[in-house]
């Protein structure tokens, strides 16, 4: 097979199958440039192929009138990208019927007479547009730094390049199947899988990018949304307390209608509501703003027993509550927020307390699991419903009177911020069981 044939047919085969990674690309990464990028690898495939047809079917040298029209198409569609890329330009009907009259032109200038100096003219004109196209796609220096796309000057230089190369082969004399002539062809491939390769980095970067600035714009709404729900737990939270509090002033300015002893009962219970705002209040700062880790490492069994001592000395919360301590000497020192986990096992504790009703046994265990230290707290309570387990964990939901529904909701986040979880296992009538799990090892 002669040379020139059997490159032909190479590039033509190359430019199939980068075709083909185009179209794959567009399938999902549906833009505009890129679409303008594809019909011009496209126009380049048809060339080839007509190129192949030209020598095969009809033995001529020089390209014929077909494909002349397909590689000057090739040029304006890759123009076209360029100002799509820089300007978000958009073809029109009007666009192509004169892009596509301007080829025709070009290909019959160059088949008529077969002059060099046409040849030339027109190569030195195509060479020409594709450098313009390649300073198109540079970025602008007004652009911001972080809105730049990898690949786009390596695309710019390479089309430059490539428009040099078009320009500077029109006054190189390479005769078929001299060095050359095979010179040129290669330095024309290698721009060619170098440019598909630009573009293909510019396609899939745009993409990680637009996919970011959509996750931002998620995780925006979503903060917003959940900022609305806590709004309206923390209104809901203080209007009880707040209406008690008004009713109790109401009832003060009737200074006739009080005894001494209803009197000292209504401000009693307006220290009570106001303790109780001020516990939501504190809770709610405590979730919106959580304190930093700081882990050291520690014994576990001192935060238990300190824990457990607590809830024996409290006797107006847990009168005949027996507090029962179990830990395994396995369990080794691990890195820890002493005061966090204090807190966390101590609500977790005053919950079982709650749901027992000051009388019951209070479990506390610890054991090494699998990488991790488990501290179980037990109790003999009635258990949480099955419909109610779900919403447990959510901001200011709440089974107790008085609670302000965010003691399980700060524990969870100072147990996920330890790189540890909550488990809860409960059967109505057979009590509760609540597991925080911490690993080991620091995460």
């Amino acid at each position: 097979m002669p040379v020139p044939l059997l490159l032909t047919f190479v590039s033509t085969v190359a430019f199939a199958i980068q075709l083909l990674i185009f179209a794959y690309l567009y399938s999902s990464h549906r833009v505009r440039f890129f679409q303008y990028l594809l019909l011009a690898w496209g126009a380049y495939t048809l060339s080839k192929g007509l190129k192949l047809v030209d020598m095969v079917v009809f033995d001529l040298e020089q390209p014929g009138v077909v494909t002349g029209v397909a590689t000057v198409a090739a040029v304006g569609f890759m123009l076209a990208a360029a100002f799509a890329y820089r300007w978000d330009y958009r073809l029109r009907a009007r666009d192509l019927l004169i892009g596509g009259a301007v080829a025709l032109l070009l290909s019959l200038a160059n088949d008529v007479g077969g002059a060099d100096e046409g040849l030339r003219l027109v190569g030195v004109g195509l060479g020409a547009l594709q450098m313009v196209a390649g300073a198109l796609f540079w970025p602008p220096r007004s652009r911001v730094a972080g809105l730049r796309v990898r690949g786009e000057r390596l695309l710019a230089g390479l089309l430059t390049l490539w428009g040099i190369h078009r320009i500077a082969t029109q006054f190189v004399a390479a005769p078929t199947g001299s060095a050359a002539y095979l010179a040129v062809h290669a330095v024309f491939i290698t721009l060619y899988f170098l440019s598909t390769f630009a573009v293909i980095i510019m396609v899939l970067e745009r993409a990680r990018s637009e996919s970011e600035r959509l996750h931002a714009r998620l995780s925006e709404a979503e903060r917003l949304a959940t900022t609305g729900e806590l709004a309206a737990g923390m209104a809901h939270e203080i209007r009880n307390p707040l209406a008690a509090i008004v009713n109790a002033t109401a009832l003060l300015t009737d200074e006739a209608g009080l005894t001494s002893e209803e009197r000292a009962v209504t401000v009693g219970a307006i220290r009570t509501e106001a303790r109780r705002l001020n516990r939501i209040l504190s809770d709610f700062l405590q979730f919106a703003r959580p304190q930093q880790v700081r882990r050291t490492s520690g014994d576990i069994r001192e935060v238990v027993q300190h824990v457990s001592a607590l809830i024996r000395d409290d006797r107006s919360r847990a009168p005949r509550v027996d507090v029962k301590v179990a830990v395994d000497p396995a369990v080794p020192r691990f890195a820890f927020d002493r005061d966090q986990v204090t807190q966390v096992l101590w609500n977790v504790a005053l919950n079982g307390v709650q749901a027992m009703n000051g009388r019951g046994r209070l479990s506390l265990e610890v054991a090494r699991e699998h990488g991790h230290v488990a501290l179980a707290v037990s109790d003999t309570g009635p258990g949480i419903p099955h419909e109610v387990l779900p919403r447990v964990f959510e901001p200011f939901y709440s089974g107790k009177p008085n609670g302000s529904g965010l003691g399980l909701t700060i524990a969870e986040r100072i147990v996920a911020a330890h790189g540890g979880r909550i488990e809860i296992d409960t059967a109505p009538g057979n009590g509760t069981r609540v597991t925080l799990r911490f690993p080991i090892e620091a995460v």
